[in-house]
């Protein structure tokens, strides 16, 4: 059957053709994510371009994901790297290592530890002004242009969404991508916000990688399309011993809403100059996998590593390992609200009879994808197959968990529907005849998030 969990991968220069982005999406790229921290609007633009030539050139689905730079605090342009020591005293600001969002000290009070380069550097603050803190070195380092500065016990003022990422997110909308990933969000307004922009063209995953998010995480599932557990900025903010647990929450939190969850950061980080990956990285991709998680995610290792295919690939074989490991992945059920709905409800009943009448498989027929995530939600050991009419649901639902989307003609009438969703998972040889399929729909068909019907039927 193929692995289920589903793989971004990051584009970027190592991968930035055709051919390599194919390769990619062969060894079992799902999702392309283009980050627009590195690169010019022209590159991103370019990227989404060779995405969608990949996706033509393996003839499946393959979704995109903008992902926002956000408002994150840097230091600013230094001669060279500048090495700390413990007990030294730095100036922070005027005067010393610069800041990017020179207003900083104004909003970090005496005792509040300072972290820079991704908390490889802790300093704790003993003197504020206005344009400058003056800070006492606790855990040393080397420091240079363009580093990280976290403050995790101050809550900063600075919006979510920067003149960049609103270009950002007109372009997500102008060149309809199916993702566009919300960096640093810290409320449910934050994803509100951004929608404002898309108008109805993306969906929005919200990346969990502040303290204050994770403190708001069910707020935040409710308001977005999906979640992003962005480890690298979490483990600064509530420390790396914390990520884990959240981790597991935000997963849970998103399965029982029927949304998309990924898990990201380091999880292959050997394989930008490795061809293949620790065993640590191999257990923390099959964690992911029994956590629940959608889709595990590769930054650096596709976008500037040496290995990006062969990056893909171990994920892969990593990911359909686990699942076929006899392991059971967690599934938290449905909340009640969603089960206590017609559409929830015949996604239990669906699971349940091809699970007692050993289908081979779940056919969702669908508009929006609703019934297809619904079904996923309760990870089936069936496969599940969205049929859609639209392109854009198809290349969306490439992220859900175990879901192989397939794109058919409009159809009129439930027998038709069930008809062409079948010869569809038939033609990609997913079901062959005298299989029995349970069969899932919503009437009338074009209206979004009705499912209401479920049959047995034999191919």
């Amino acid at each position: 059957m193929g692995k289920r969990t589903k793989i971004v991968a990051t584009v970027g220069p190592t991968c930035a053709s055709e051919d390599v982005l194919a390769s990619m999406a062969h060894a079992g790229m799902d999702l392309a994510r283009i980050n627009t921290a590195h690169g010019s609007p022209v590159d991103h633009e370019r990227y989404v371009e060779l995405a969608r030539a990949a996706e033509r050139a393996t003839d499946r689905p393959l979704g995109i994901m903008l992902d926002t730079q956000g408002p994150k605090v840097r230091l600013g342009e230094l001669p060279g790297e500048v090495r700390l020591a413990p007990g030294d005293e730095v100036i922070l600001g005027k005067g010393g290592l610069p800041l990017r969002q020179e207003d900083l000290p104004r909003y970090v009070p005496v005792g509040k530890r300072v972290l820079l380069g991704e908390g490889a550097v802790e300093l704790i603050v003993v003197e504020q002004s206005p344009r400058a803190l003056r800070c006492r070195v606790l855990r040393g380092g080397v420091v240079s242009s363009g580093k990280g500065v976290n403050v995790p016990e101050v809550e900063l003022p600075y919006p979510s969404l920067t003149p960049a990422d609103r270009d950002s997110l007109r372009m997500a909308a102008e060149l309809g991508v199916e993702y566009v990933a919300l960096s640093f969000v810290k409320s449910p307004a934050d994803v509100d916000g951004a929608r404002k922009y898309l108008k109805g063209r993306a969906r929005v995953i919200a990346k969990v990688e502040l303290k204050v998010a994770a403190e708001r995480m069910e707020e935040i599932v409710s308001a977005a399309d999906g979640v992003m557990v962005a480890r690298g900025d979490l483990g600064v903010e509530i420390g790396p011993y914390h990520v884990p647990v959240v981790q597991k929450r935000l997963v849970d939190l998103c399965n029982a809403r029927a949304k998309p969850v990924i898990v990201a950061t380091q999880m292959l980080r050997s394989m930008v100059e490795s061809p293949v990956p620790t065993r640590a990285e191999v257990n923390d991709v099959a964690t992911a996998v029994w956590d629940g998680a959608d889709g595990v995610m590769l930054s650096e290792e596709t976008a500037a590593g040496r290995y990006p295919v062969e990056a893909v690939r171990a994920m892969a074989e990593a990911a359909q390992a686990a699942e076929e490991s006899g392991i059971p992945i967690r599934v938290p059920g449905l909340v009640p609200e969603l089960v206590g709905q017609i559409p929830g409800a015949c996604a239990v009943a669906a699971v349940g009879i091809a699970r007692d009448i050993g289908a081979r498989a779940i056919i969702c027929a669908t508009v929006s994808g609703w019934t297809a995530r619904l079904v996923a939600s309760l990870r089936p050991d069936m496969p599940v197959v969205a049929a859609t009419p639209d392109g854009g649901v198809a290349r969306a639902l490439a992220l859900v968990w175990g879901v192989i989307p397939l794109t058919i003609a409009p159809t009129e009438g439930t027998d038709a529907l069930a008809e062409v969703s079948i010869q569809a998972a038939k033609e990609r040889g997913i079901v062959e005849k005298g299989d029995r399929v349970v069969f899932t729909a919503g009437l009338p068909f074009w209206k979004a998030g009705t499912t209401n019907l479920v049959r047995v039927l034999t191919v």
